[in-house]
């Protein structure tokens, strides 16, 4: 992400882009400057960064506090942040705050139990059912529990999680840009790769585009609920086919791991002058092209299922 994002602001004219890069870490060449960053180095010399720029941009996990710290460091120096505020990152990064969040404004999400995992499951609660940290991001430490009994020595590891129901459908990711007074402009809909080792659900990628149409209103509602919501912002939602409804699961701040699929169908520079502020109808010409599969880690792979950069 934070290479085809680089790449993609790069690739404006007039634009010059630093990229900071961990010291034990080799050569990242690109068309950026590169500041090396020591051990202990990282949060005052971004924030002294940030500070001298003209806009910063985060990409960091939501999960410890770690996005919204970043959030916070850009406010203190003065910056301009291209993401989130702190306090909309932390909003949307506890699984339980959240979800009380969306049902006060009649959005579809399943409903949240906090749990201690080491101690029996309840068994009043709706199986077969998800179980994953309140505090979290993407698949990790998540799990299906067919029923309270059966919980992996994995899950018990957790101090303390979240239960919610299981949503069978479609998982499906939609990428926006999220601006000031709400706003929330579609980028594109994709699949999510989703693959579950046992009790394990993990996240194997996307494919990008999926049918506009499976997009309902409360998952654009989901963005612009959040006040402070800003740049690339992703939701994950369940579409039910049958019934042509969707519910949301999580709200993630931040770019995800689509940015670069939807990158790879755009031309350079298109997203980063609309994350700037310049209109575009970007969903429009997403959705017009051949679908891309993505990996994890930003790779793709073609029909026949090869992995390429």
């Amino acid at each position: 992400m934070r290479r085809a994002l680089a790449r993609e602001f790069a690739s404006l004219p007039g634009v010059r882009v630093t990229v900071t890069l961990d010291d034990r870490v080799s050569a990242d060449d690109g068309p950026w400057e590169i500041v090396r960053i020591g051990a202990g180095e990282e949060l005052p010399l971004f924030e002294a960064l940030a500070g001298r720029a003209d806009y910063t941009l985060a990409i960091a996990p939501e999960t410890g506090g770690i996005l919204a710290e970043r959030a916070r460091a850009i406010r203190r120096a003065g910056g301009q942040s291209l993401g989130s505020t702190a306090e909309a990152v932390t909003l949307a990064a506890d699984k339980l705050i959240f979800e009380r969040h969306l049902v006060r404004q009649g959005i579809a999400t399943p409903p949240c139990r906090v749990v201690q995992p080491a101690d029996r499951l309840p068994e009043d609660h709706l199986y077969p059912a998800i179980l994953k940290p309140r505090d979290g991001a993407g698949s990790l430490d998540t799990f299906l529990i067919p029923n309270a009994g059966l919980v992996p020595e994995a899950a018990r590891a957790m101090e303390t999680a979240v239960l919610q129901p299981y949503v069978p459908g479609i998982p499906l990711s939609a990428s926006f840009l999220a601006g000031p007074s709400a706003s929330a402009q579609l980028i594109g809909v994709g699949r999510q790769r989703i693959a579950i080792n046992g009790a394990r659900v993990s996240y194997h990628g996307g494919e990008l585009p999926a049918p506009r149409d499976w997009l309902t209103p409360d998952v654009t509602r989901a963005v612009r609920a959040v006040e402070g919501l800003r740049g690339f912002v992703g939701v994950d939602f369940v579409y039910d086919e049958a019934n042509c409804r969707a519910t949301v699961i999580e709200l993630n701040p931040r770019p995800t791991t689509s940015v670069v699929g939807l990158l790879s169908l755009l031309p350079p520079g298109r997203l980063a002058r609309a994350w700037l502020g310049g209109a575009d109808d970007l969903a429009s010409l997403v959705h017009s092209q051949a679908p891309v599969t993505f990996d994890p880690d930003g790779t793709f792979r073609n029909e026949k299922g090869v992995r390429h950069v």
